[in-house]
């Protein structure tokens, strides 16, 4: 199968907060965000947002327990869907063959598609894996 990818330009940062952080503290920073994830778990709450806002409401997360960790300068690849759920191994393509290519990755999936997102230093370096699979890359 022949996926179509979408390179987007700007710029992303996980955080990871304690299960306990209340929303009040994160919900301010996904205001005005076209794009965001938050997943929380028992261990962990992890947001994904742009960080193309203002420090002032960066700091609004830091935490003084020492658990809170930003990981900046991702970037993401969105699988242009929507994606039946019928459809095998699409994962499974695109994170073996950045794998292969020593790529670390953090994905996030939907309803209709999936997000790939890798360190900004190595998006062109994905960019051109997936193409060499078969697949196309538009850069937004």
């Amino acid at each position: 199968m022949k996926l179509e990818l979408e390179l987007d330009p700007l710029p992303y940062t996980v955080h990871r907060l304690p299960p306990s952080t209340p929303a009040s503290v994160y919900l301010p920073l996904i205001d005005d965000q076209v794009w965001y994830t938050i997943t929380k778990t028992p261990e962990e709450i992890s947001l994904v947002i742009s960080h193309d806002y203002a420090d002032t409401k960066e700091n609004q997360l830091l935490l003084n327990d020492g658990e809170h960790k930003i990981s900046p300068d991702w970037r993401c690849f969105k699988v242009k869907g929507p994606l039946d759920f019928s459809y095998v191994g699409i994962m499974a393509n695109l994170s073996g063959a950045l794998a292969e290519n020593k790529i670390s990755l953090f994905v996030v999936s939907t309803y209709d598609t999936d997000y790939i997102l890798v360190k900004k230093d190595k998006a062109l370096d994905a960019k051109q894996v997936f193409e060499n699979i078969g697949h196309s890359v538009d850069v937004l």
